[in-house]
């Protein structure tokens, strides 16, 4: 059985879960699924409870917000397949033969990756930063991918055995939003678990506004650090596999952190506005993240970072 666990936060999934059971019933795919509301607007549980009429499919409200990484382990813990497929809520499967494209290499790896794509360009400019990232740093075909199996790991689709997941399980200490993947990679890695990057794309439909999404990178920068904390010892790797922390480092090497901290205090009302426009740049974006860095670096006296960051 292949139990989809599908953690919800002030999303519609109702078209997603009827979509995946079409599938599972036109391929005859032994399915449940999982989803479990991580304390969203009462319009959200409203709507979604619906899908619990369904026998296939159960349906949990927790009464406080347990992040993004608890939420994953419990619905881990309740799910009763051999294989956990993992989505995001704001997914939905690109291709009508998904579940099925899972299923025919199932045996080949204990973890099978499935991708991430966006859709066609947004008529809102508020939208295009956000589009414009996934379109260019996010969306790699698995051939890519595969070349960096472990730096590639993307949480929002995947699916891995569930005997193996038990043994690693999401880390805990990474609350809020951003690089709780990047550890479950390194995890992977470390434990030697063999990984298959396949083409079985979903569509990430949830574009955050432009100030939304700049509120959410810093708080995946601050996870980023934390997470230079958790695991001193794979500095290595995660310089190798994430480029603002090489570029960082670079940075920090040269004796510029002083003047990013600078450029980021003095330009940032600036920046944000042009970022949020209709063209916005990535390389602004990649200049502004590494400012925001040293900024965090800063304010967490960690503006000696030798014991981080080994050169």
């Amino acid at each position: 059985m292949i139990s989809v666990c599908l953690p919800v936060y002030n999303f519609d999934v109702t078209e997603l879960v009827e979509e995946l059971l079409n599938q599972a019933k036109a391929y005859n795919i032994d399915l449940e699924i999982l989803v479990f509301d991580d304390f969203s607007l009462s319009y959200y549980k409203k709507r979604n409870s619906t899908i619990a009429v369904n026998s296939n499919v159960q349906y949990l409200e927790f009464d406080h917000n347990l992040g993004r990484s608890k939420i994953r382990n419990r619905l881990a813990d309740f799910a009763k397949g051999n294989w956990l497929l993992f989505l995001d809520c704001d997914m939905v499967p690109e291709s009508p033969q998904f579940l099925k494209n899972y299923n025919n290499v199932i045996d080949q790896a204990n973890v099978i990756c499935g991708g991430i794509s966006y859709g066609p360009k947004p008529f809102k400019r508020e939208f295009m930063l956000r589009w414009k990232y996934g379109v260019y740093r996010d969306n790699k075909n698995a051939v890519r991918r595969q070349m960096t199996p472990y730096a590639s790991f993307l949480s929002g689709n995947f699916m891995i055995k569930k005997e193996v997941f038990n043994e690693i399980r999401f880390n805990e200490e990474m609350s809020g939003y951003g690089h709780e993947d990047t550890l479950f990679g390194l995890d992977l890695k470390k434990h030697n678990v063999s990984i298959l990057h396949i083409n079985n794309n979903c569509i990430h439909l949830g574009l955050e506004p432009c100030y939304d999404y700049l509120a959410k990178t810093e708080q995946s920068i601050v996870n980023l650090v934390r997470l230079l904390r958790i695991v001193p010892d794979q500095d290595r790797d995660l310089r190798r596999n994430i480029r603002l922390l090489r570029f960082y480092n670079y940075f920090r090497l040269l004796g510029l952190s002083y003047p990013l901290r600078w450029f980021f205090r003095v330009f940032n009302p600036l920046i944000r506005r042009i970022l949020c426009n209709t063209s916005p740049s990535l390389l602004l974006f990649d200049l502004y993240k590494l400012g925001m860095m040293a900024q965090i670096f800063k304010k967490q006296n960690l503006t000696s970072t030798s014991n981080l960051l080994k050169g």
